[in-house]
């Protein structure tokens, strides 16, 4: 029978038990009061009394009252009552035949018998609302199992489904009855089916596939509650819910914490796990080989083209050098411009020549929205060995250390860069870069990058007329641990280890900021920067120099960059093009250390330099030493009739200030002028220095100022005896 089916309605004709039985007690009134009289005679009653008339007429009388009260007894009493138990049963039979969302709470007040007396009929009425009240709870506890997104299966105790809540064609989009009577391993993706067993016999947790019915798998967490001793359900309950989305985002997640989402390659935790999976730890065990590469000329392609063509450039590393490996080997990128290869089973030859295939990638230009940029590398290659295997040959390592293994390789690749021999294998002899070392360099890195640099600034003074005319930005690193560091404890990593372009763009970009909030409180003072002899191989510097001028609103004739002859001496082609370009900026060049270098005259004449800084180590020894006294003389004499500014620094007394104002030395640096200091610091001291420059020029003693020396609180103005060469020339 369809329990939604309405019931059946009456027909015309057809009568109600209870009229029946009204019906049925009238006329047994009447018959009752029909055979008394003829019943009285048997009895012994005078028949002439009563069968007369009138006693007939009595005892009719009499039946049709029994009659009426049988009536109103049956039909108005006991069938009103019957009558409305019947009808709340057909509506409450109707009602919860219909789907849940029909029934809502509370409805059964509306359907409950009123309870007016203790006989069997109240009772029967208290009866009806107590069963009532427990079909109202199964209905809504059926309705929030329905309602629900959970699934809902019963297991019967030989594992098969017994009940599924409909919520399974809402996550599976099967109905019900597709799973009732079938084994619920068979529910489940083959693998998952031992999951399910071990469930079955027991209670528990799992996360099994299940096939929905556009066949695609669906992912589900199912608990399982063990109730087959239980009288009232008799059978295993396994409720699960629809698990698939997590899952998926918990896969998205771990492919992202492993993986470089711009080249979508193996990032660096990815490259350390399976590093430390393969690392030999016995001697039987097979070597470990790791090539790590830097790109060559990568960041020319960022300053020049922009990052969005570096990304897509770097896109197409990867899949190069996984042309070149094998299946088993593993191509990761670090993290920029730096990538690294794991190759298991490989001892330093193997290694070696796979460093080379890889080389080979970058032997073809990449192909960028119709630009080929040629691009190259740079390889280290470290191998790991066995505890007792291998140990000391070239190349190699002891196993088991995956961080020493990646610093060997990284070790090597920067000897490669320096020396450009494209590959070179870690060789311990040659390593200079201790465990300190290398952990100072990462702490660079990052203090670079998380602005931990600090300038100090250092006055240079006109012997002409003791105006200040800049100041020298000397670098210190503020170290979150050792405080401030001087540059020699790591300026030299720098320039060894590939980050003096950082850190030459990071002290330009804080000097030149410094220069536009002093020139915003009135005061304006150039400010020259160290440029090593790397930057100068970097065609990208004279642009990366432009965009700091633009961006901080700096006039090019404030800028200085110190260039040393070493540097220049290094590639005179590209030392050339860099700083002619800088040069038609507006920057001015300085030749420090100028003396050291033995630069010829004639690459001195090529360069468009307006400065020469004589190097300190003549400066001081000048009064004690009769060669540097002449060198010095020589170099301010040639300085001169190359129409170049002479600096010299390293001034720390008197004596050393007026010996260089007879030879016409054009500015002087030094402790006896000022120490370098903070940028407030000196403000004040240029501050201070200009207004008693100004204060003396308007004096009366203005014009006969002989003072030779300059105390850290006085303008320098020595008497200064031309010698020779008559009136300085004026920067170019």
């Amino acid at each position: 029978m369809d329990p939604e089916a309405d019931p059946p309605s009456a027909r015309p004709g057809d009568r109600s038990a209870f009229t029946v039985l009204a019906v049925g007690m009238a006329a047994l009134g009447l018959a009752v009061g029909a055979v008394f009289p003829p019943f009285a005679v048997l009895l012994g009653a005078p028949a002439a009394s009563v069968l007369t008339p009138t006693f007939w007429g009595a005892c009719f009388g009499a039946g049709l009252l029994l009659a009426g009260a049988n009536w109103v007894l049956a039909r108005a009493v006991v069938g009103r009552r019957l009558r409305a138990l019947s009808d709340r049963l057909s509506a409450v039979a109707q009602e919860l035949g219909r789907s849940p969302g029909t029934w809502r709470s509370g409805r059964a007040a509306g359907h409950r018998l009123p309870v007016s007396t203790g006989d069997d009929l109240g009772r029967t009425a208290a009866s009806f609302n107590h069963l009532l009240d427990a079909l109202e709870a199964e209905h809504r506890f059926r309705a929030l199992v329905q309602s629900t997104n959970d699934l809902f299966v019963l297991v019967d105790a030989g594992g098969r489904t017994t009940f599924a809540s409909v919520s399974l064609r809402t996550v599976l989009g099967w109905p019900p009855r597709a799973v009732v009577g079938r084994r619920a391993e068979d529910l489940v993706h083959p693998e998952d089916a031992g999951a399910v067993r071990a469930l079955v016999d027991g209670a528990g947790t799992a996360v099994v596939r299940v096939r929905a019915r556009d066949g695609r798998w669906r992912r589900l967490d199912v608990e399982a509650v063990d109730r087959r001793g239980d009288g009232d359900v008799d059978a295993l309950v396994l409720s699960a819910r629809d698990a698939t989305e997590r899952h998926v985002l918990q896969q998205r997640l771990s492919h992202q914490a492993q993986h470089d989402h711009l080249t979508g390659l193996p990032n660096r935790a990815h490259l350390l796990n399976a590093a430390r999976a393969q690392v030999p730890l016995r001697a039987e065990d097979p070597p470990l080989a790791v090539v790590m590469i830097d790109l060559d000329r990568f960041k020319e392609v960022n300053d020049t083209l922009g990052h969005t063509w570096g990304d897509r450039l770097l896109q197409q590393v990867g899949p190069r050098l996984r042309a070149g490996v094998r299946e088993e080997d593993l191509v990761a990128r670090l993290g920029g411009d730096e990538f690294a290869v794991l190759l298991p089973g490989l001892a330093d030859d193997g290694a070696r020549a796979a460093a080379q295939r890889l080389l080979a990638a970058f032997a073809e230009p990449f192909l960028v929205e119709g630009l080929a940029l040629d691009v190259g590398a740079s390889l280290g290659v470290a191998v790991a060995h066995g505890p007792e295997a291998g140990a000391d040959d070239a190349g190699a390592g002891t196993g088991g250390d995956v961080d020493g293994l990646l610093r060997r390789a990284d070790v090597a690749m920067y000897t490669a860069k320096e020396l450009g021999a494209g590959v070179e294998v870690y060789d311990a002899g040659s390593d200079r870069h201790d465990r300190s070392r290398l952990v100072l360099l990462s702490q660079l890195r990052r203090g670079i990058a998380d602005g931990q640099l600090v300038l100090h600034y250092q006055p240079k003074v006109s012997l002409g007329g003791g105006d200040v005319v800049g100041v020298e930005a000397l670098v210190r690193w503020q170290h979150p641990d050792r405080g401030l560091l001087p540059p020699a404890d790591f300026v030299p990593l720098a320039e060894t280890s590939g980050l003096a372009l950082q850190l030459t763009d990071a002290v330009v970009d804080l000097a030149l900021a410094q220069v536009h909030r002093w020139s915003a409180e009135g005061l304006r003072v150039a400010v020259a920067v160290n440029v090593t002899a790397r930057c100068l191989q970097d065609p990208g510097l004279p642009g990366r120099v432009a965009a700091a001028l633009e961006r901080h609103a700096v006039p090019a004739e404030l800028l200085s960059l110190e260039l040393t002859e070493s540097a220049l001496l290094t590639d005179r082609g590209d030392a050339a093009r860099v700083t002619t370009q800088l040069r038609a900026l507006g920057v001015r060049l300085s030749l420090d250390d100028f003396g050291t270098g033995f630069s010829s005259m004639v690459h001195l004449r090529s360069l468009p330099v307006d400065e020469l800084k004589i190097d300190r180590s003549f400066v001081t020894g000048m009064l004690r030493s009769p060669e540097d006294a002449v060198l010095v003389a020589s170099l301010v004499r040639l300085a001169h009739e190359m129409g170049v500014q002479v600096v010299a620094e390293g001034v720390e007394d008197a004596e050393t200030l007026a010996a260089l104002g007879a030879l016409s030395c054009d500015v002087v640096q030094g402790f006896h002028v000022q120490r370098p200091a903070p940028a407030d610091d000196v403000a004040a001291w240029v501050t201070a220095h200009r207004d008693r420059a100004a204060a003396q020029a308007t004096g009366p003693a203005a014009t006969t100022s002989t003072s030779t020396t300059a105390p850290t609180a006085r303008p320098v103005t020595p008497t200064v005896v031309r010698a020779g060469s008559g009136p300085v020339n004026q920067p170019r």
